[in-house]
């Protein structure tokens, strides 16, 4: 994988693009380009301020990124001059799936929703995809004409497991829906954690 030419692909594209800081939900952005110093980005609806660290996530060429980076300056120039550019720099923690790949999951791991009626949904297999999992809860992506959609504000349960540790169901509330090119990218709240070490266990483990 070669992280600068997929965000100059990207760039040239004026790909689309989700970006998260710790704690708030997804909020919609747009690769401009590519500099030097970094990669300028728009986003919509907030305002940021050097040094905040984010999450962003973007889908090219059927494949699914995802990497982390610090705000360096606002205010940055871009064509649109209604809207403010982003400089983000010390970009690292890359992710990658395909979004027609079998998604190899380690035996006895298990994210999954439990919705009131019909069967689990599963975070973890083909064609939904776990963005990220954290103790304070966790996002996912289907693709537009996934049969379920899940509504904002809503409460769904989640249940997590893994081999030697005994599961756990956590009732989450959807906190935020972004919708795009093909997909749906939704953040869900946990709420209510009964038992906070076997969950932060479960995390542990299922993150590694």
């Amino acid at each position: 994988m070669d992280p600068r030419r997929i965000l100059e692909e990207a760039a040239q594209n004026r790909q689309a693009c989700e970006i998260q800081v710790r704690g708030e939900g997804w909020i919609r952005g747009q690769v401009v380009r590519v500099e030097r110093g970094g990669l300028v980005i728009t986003a919509q609806d907030r305002r940021f301020v050097g040094g905040e660290d984010l999450r962003v996530w973007l889908a090219l060429d059927a494949k699914y990124y995802t990497f982390h980076a610090s705000v360096i300056r606002s205010g940055v120039p871009v064509p649109e001059r209604s809207q403010d550019g982003l400089l983000l720099g010390f970009i690292d923690n890359w992710t990658i799936s395909e979004t027609d790949s079998q998604t190899h999951t380690p035996d006895g791991h298990v994210v999954e929703l439990v919705p009131a009626n019909g069967p689990a949904i599963s975070l973890l297999k083909d064609p939904v995809r776990l963005v990220e999992l954290a103790i304070d809860g966790l996002s996912f992506s289907v693709p537009d004409d996934f049969k379920l959609i899940f509504v904002e504000s809503g409460s769904i349960t989640v249940r997590m497991a893994v081999s030697g540790v005994a599961p756990i169901d956590i009732q989450a509330r959807v906190g935020d829906l972004s919708a795009g090119e093909g997909y749906r990218l939704y953040g869900l709240y946990f709420e209510g954690v009964e038992d906070g070490d076997r969950h932060r266990e479960l995390v542990d483990h299922l993150t590694r």
